[in-house]
Order: C-alpha cells, then structure tokens, then sequence
C-alpha cells in the first residue's frame, strides 16, 4: 500500500480518539484486505464494498484506511458481535473476509503496538476467500428506488420495504420501532 503503516495507525487514532487493541486490529485487517485485493490506494479506489461485523473500534480504524463510510454507501454493518471483516470487489464480486483469530491477549503493562507486531497477518487473522452477489440496492450511488410508507408516509429507499397485510410499509412500522413515541 502507498500509505505506511505508522501513517495509517496515526490517522485511525486521530479518526477514532485513542489507541487500543482494535485500532490496531482494524489498521492490519484493513490492510491485509486491500493487498489481497490489488488495491494500493484505497481512498483513491471507488470500487470495493466493506461489510463490518460489529460497531466498535476495529470499525473505525477500517474506515479510516479504506475512506469508506456509511454514507458513501460503502461501509456496511452486520450486528453480529465479531471482530471480522469482509472486503468485496464491487467488479469481479470477489474479496476476503478476516477475523481475528488470536490466541493470547496483551497485558494491561503491555505496549499495543509492539505486542499486537510480533504476529504475522496469518497467525493475527482467520482469513477466508469469499465472493458475493451484490443486489442493486446495496450499491453506492443514488437511491436504487424510493416508496412511501403507506402507514407512517416517510420515505423508504433501496428495497427496505416490506409488505404487511396488503400494505407497502416500512421495517419499523411492520416490525415495531425501536424508539417510543413522547407526547409533546
């Protein structure tokens, strides 16, 4: 990659606030990722999809290298609770998924860095080829189609509609919100 590592990590700790385990986790997941790709420039490169399996500090330290982001539609969370990662070539739909396989923890006396460099990417990561089908409405870009919630009228984009008793509807009226209503 043209950026070093130092430069990266610098960047994530300014991006995230403070050093930890998981920035350095996601600097190197990020990395390993877009070496595996080709890709040496990665905020220059607008053709990869990254897919994070959880909302913490590895998180951010992976939209820090690869410059993607929620809103550029191409950073997408899965809420599952892991420390993985999976990188996908919007053209060939090929890519890899990393998670974090080490065995040993550093100490709390422990400097990060230093413990977290003695490993090689294939002792530090579980590392799997994988390749997916991108639907339409997963890509960047604008919105694939938009519709109207025929309960609560707000405006539902990229096929996040369902249908619910003969109704197009949007996920939190067909499923319950996830936040209560407060008169005012």
């Amino acid at each position: 990659m043209k950026n070093s590592f130092r430069s990266d990590l610098e960047n994530a700790i300014e991006f995230h606030g403070h050093l930890c385990g998981g920035i350095i986790m996601g600097v190197r997941m990020a990395r390993a990722a877009m070496d595996y790709l080709g890709i040496d420039e990665p905020e220059k490169n607008r053709d990869f999809i990254v897919y994070v399996e959880n909302d913490r500090c590895i998180s951010d330290a992976i939209q820090s290298v690869t410059g993607c982001s929620l809103g550029k539609r191409r950073l997408k969370w899965l809420d599952y609770g892991k420390m993985a990662a999976s990188f996908i070539d919007m053209d060939t739909k090929k890519g890899i998924r990393l998670a974090v396989n080490a065995d040993r923890n550093p100490e709390p006396s422990d400097d990060l860095e230093a413990f977290w460099g003695e490993f090689e990417d294939e002792e530090l990561f579980k590392m799997e080829p994988v390749s997916m089908d991108l639907k339409m409405e997963d890509m960047p870009g604008k919105p694939s189609r938009s519709v109207n919630c025929e309960i609560c009228h707000e405006k539902i984009m990229d096929g996040r509609d369902v249908a619910k008793d003969g109704k197009i509807v949007c996920k939190s009226c067909a499923n319950g919100k996830y936040y209560s209503k407060i008169p005012l």
